[in-house]
């Protein structure tokens, strides 16, 4: 038994900084009677005030109670691990599971969210995985929200214009396959291969693990500035077209088409304000869905008089590709649409830096000008 570890006739230890370090052991029979509800809130206060609580001697219903208890009483999400089928009904109690596979049987791994073969892995599962995992989920989901948005306020505005009639200025099959095609498989590739720290640095910072506690990627303002920029980026993309084509005679999809290319322009290079890495997978799918919508749009437009009555979408890609003004209004609109966020993000990251934003930028120094081992405060205090 550790030092630190609070017994019968021992004396609990302090750290140099005077904060009491204690241990509760609990055994089985024990645990029964701290477990009934009468008492439940009693033993999670002074669980509370432990630095662990040790349950030996358990059985497999006494642990999964224990980690139902903590999870509806504290409001906390929960972590259980086992190795043998004893721990299944407290990993499937807990909101994450994981199973180590071992010499007492898959039981566990089976029953788990997550299977590792050592208890040592749980640091860098957690640390680095963990962090990783839940950085691109809520990126991945901001990012599909503000896409969302964007594209379907240019129908809004167009509304405006035609008594809300809901007639669109682009075409139907260009308008399905946009969010079906063309744009779908970049975000999702952005999701599975992105990391905005390395593991190397996550390990050696463990405190960088406490942004995904405090939901930092996934906060309230946080999802409404990327809703805001959404309706801003669907109105510059929309009202430059319609001022530079103002009191003209073109058609409805002659105005939709630069609409439609500067809102996939717009979509992917805020993507890439957004990424933290760029490898060649992510580069050759979007140069592929860039690809594959002008190649369509030009099969789709030389071929199809009137597969969708009573419009007529026929050469409309072609005679914009020939014209220059197809190509400066694209350019404006994205550059106008994109300059806000991007001043937002070199602004964030040079007056008030988050420690996910330095630990960053300590990935970018090289092996050498790293200080190491760091300080206890060495996030906080470290100059890039």
């Amino acid at each position: 038994m550790k030092k630190n570890t609070l017994c019968v006739g021992s004396s609990p230890s302090s750290s140099s900084d005077g904060e009491l370090h204690i241990a509760l052991v609990i055994d089985g029979k024990t645990l029964e009677f701290a477990l009934h509800e009468s008492l439940q809130d009693t033993f999670l206060e002074l669980s509370k005030r432990c630095r662990a609580v040790i349950c030996c001697r358990s059985t497999p219903l006494q642990k999964s109670k224990v980690v139902h208890v903590v999870r509806e009483k504290l409001k906390v999400m929960t972590l259980a691990i086992g190795d043998g089928a004893n721990d299944v009904s407290m990993i499937q109690m807990a909101d994450v599971g994981i199973g180590i596979s071992g010499q007492e049987g898959m039981q566990a791994v089976m029953s788990s969210d997550f299977a590792i073969s050592r208890f040592k892995h749980l640091k860098k599962l957690l640390l680095v995985h963990g962090h990783w995992c839940y950085i691109r989920l809520a990126n991945m989901i901001l990012y599909f929200f503000y896409k969302n948005v964007a594209y379907v306020n240019l129908l809004f505005w167009y509304q405006i214009f035609c008594g809300f009639s809901g007639a669109p200025m682009i075409d139907y099959w260009i308008l399905i396959f946009f969010n079906l095609l063309f744009t779908s498989v970049p975000p999702i590739v952005y999701g599975i291969l992105d990391k905005d720290v390395s593991a190397e640095t996550l390990l050696q910072l463990p405190e960088l693990y406490t942004s995904g506690q405090r939901s930092e990627a996934y906060l309230p303002s946080i999802f409404w500035i990327s809703i805001l920029d959404a309706f801003y980026q669907s109105l510059v993309c929309f009202f430059i077209p319609y001022f530079v084509f103002f009191d003209s005679d073109v058609d409805v999809y002659t105005f939709g088409t630069p609409i439609n290319t500067a809102m996939l322009f717009i979509i992917f290079l805020h993507l890439i304000i957004e990424g933290k890495t760029w490898t060649w997978i992510h580069w050759a799918v979007m140069t592929g869905s860039v690809v594959l919508y002008f190649v369509f749009a030009l099969i789709y437009g030389g071929t199809c008089v009137k597969c969708n009555p009573p419009s007529n979408p026929y050469f409309t890609m072609e005679y914009e590709l020939a014209r220059p003004l197809f190509y400066l209004v694209c350019l404006l609109a994205t550059f106008v649409a994109l300059l806000p966020r991007y001043f937002f993000r070199v602004f964030q990251g040079t007056v008030f830096p988050s420690p996910l934003l330095k630990a960053r930028q300590l990935d970018r120094l090289r092996n050498k000008e790293r200080v190491e081992p760091f300080p206890d405060s060495r996030l906080s205090r470290a100059t890039v």
